[in-house]
């Protein structure tokens, strides 16, 4: 049996107002539910169900009646809320699809790594950083004549390590080109995004245009074919033309059928690539057949403008930095030390200098590495315009 909004509502006015009115006891009604409920306990008039008889009531004061009287109070308010509710769909433009996209944890990652490679050029561009040194010598505590202040040789100095060949600046090169090739590799993973969304959401969309021309035309097949059943009924038509007419009105409904599945699939596909939660109501925004063309624009500016040759040339511009540090990394650094001495009771001052000799270690292998991988960056470089250059031309 369907509820009535205008019963609905008057079942709520009398719970309510009896509920309040009746306080402290407690409401207990007892709805008759039989088969005759329709014909004997409500009448239509005027568009409106009005209750032909009030069922009795009960007052209950224990415990146990509230329960029994809360469910079916909170059960009418759900009813009457629940006719109200209006379930509208959730516009999502492109331009909003790509920028959820650009704000999903995928996207998250490569700013992090932008984040994390810019704290290493942080890192290297530091100066190393001095270290302090205390030191005794010649203590003999079994001797009854020692004396620590006089029979001792004390050391208190700074040891500095000194940077030649402007090795900190090479480095602070080799990570800032890294920085840009990180920089490079997100703009590209932007693009690539804005384009799986972009591609997912006009896909979306073609779909549900595809299933909204289906059911025009089932639409129309439906009259066709009851057209053709009238036709057969007055003798006028014979009964296979209705055969194939409703042979052709169930292949457009199978045709339908598979539509609204992949229609379903291209959305499912659509919150993927932007990854956030599936959204059942979603109205997609964008007229398909507002697209505007794209400029057309020279090959060389356009070979230049994409990622991955930029990505390329930082790796390029970072292997070069990388086989001058190695070269400068060959030169040693001298570490320079002073400071005070206490020689048996003598103040005097300490100075000494550490260097190694580079005679076996020259840091051969490192600078062949490094003049390896530059050769390696070039061919890729080349190798990506001709890539991209061939993209562009097809």
């Amino acid at each position: 049996m369907e509820t009535s909004p205008g019963r609905t509502q008057d079942v709520l006015r009398i719970a309510s107002s009896k509920f309040i009115r009746l306080k402290p006891g407690i409401l207990k009604w007892h709805l008759m539910m039989d088969a005759t409920l329709e014909s004997s306990h409500w009448h239509s008039a005027s568009h409106s169900c009005v209750p032909r008889s009030v069922p009795p009531i009960e007052y209950v004061d224990t415990e146990e009646s509230t329960d029994l009287f809360r469910k079916p109070f909170l059960l009418l308010v759900s009813l009457f809320l629940g006719e109200f509710t209006v379930h509208a769909q959730q516009p999502l433009s492109l331009h909003q699809a790509v920028e959820d996209a650009l704000n999903s944890p995928s996207a998250r990652i490569a700013l992090e790594q932008v984040n994390v490679v810019q704290e290493q050029v942080k890192q290297a561009g530091l100066h190393p950083t001095p270290r302090l040194f205390l030191q005794s010598e010649d203590i003999r505590p079994w001797d009854d004549t020692f004396s620590f202040a006089n029979r001792t040789e004390d050391y208190g100095y700074i040891g500095q390590l000194i940077e030649v060949d402007g090795k900190r600046a090479k480095r602070v090169a080799v990570a800032s080109a890294n920085l840009r090739r990180v920089e490079a590799e997100r703009s590209l993973q932007t693009q690539q995004i804005a384009g799986r969304v972009a591609g997912s959401y006009w896909i979306a969309v073609s779909s549900r245009r595809i299933v909204s021309l289906l059911r025009q035309d089932l639409t129309a097949m439906d009259e066709m074919v009851r057209y053709h059943q009238q036709r057969v009924d007055a003798g006028a038509m014979r009964g296979v033309d209705l055969l194939r007419m409703q042979i052709e009105r169930d292949r457009i409904y199978l045709g339908l059928e598979a539509a609204e599945r992949d229609a379903e699939l291209a959305r499912l596909d659509l919150f993927r690539q932007i990854g956030c939660p599936a959204i059942k109501e979603v109205q997609l925004t964008e007229d398909i057949g507002a697209t505007e063309p794209i400029a057309s624009v020279d090959v060389p500016l356009a070979v230049a403008r994409r990622a991955e040759v930029a990505i390329a040339q930082e790796q390029v511009a970072s292997a070069e930095a990388d086989v001058k540090l190695q070269h400068a990394l060959a030169v040693p650094d001298p570490d320079l030390f002073g400071g005070y001495k206490r020689n048996s009771g003598d103040n005097t001052l300490y100075a000494a200098l550490q260097m190694q000799l580079p005679f076996r270690n020259r840091n051969q292998g490192e600078i062949q590495r490094a003049q390896a991988q530059l050769r390696l960056a070039r061919a890729n470089l080349e190798q990506t315009e001709l890539v991209v250059r061939s993209d562009i031309e097809a």
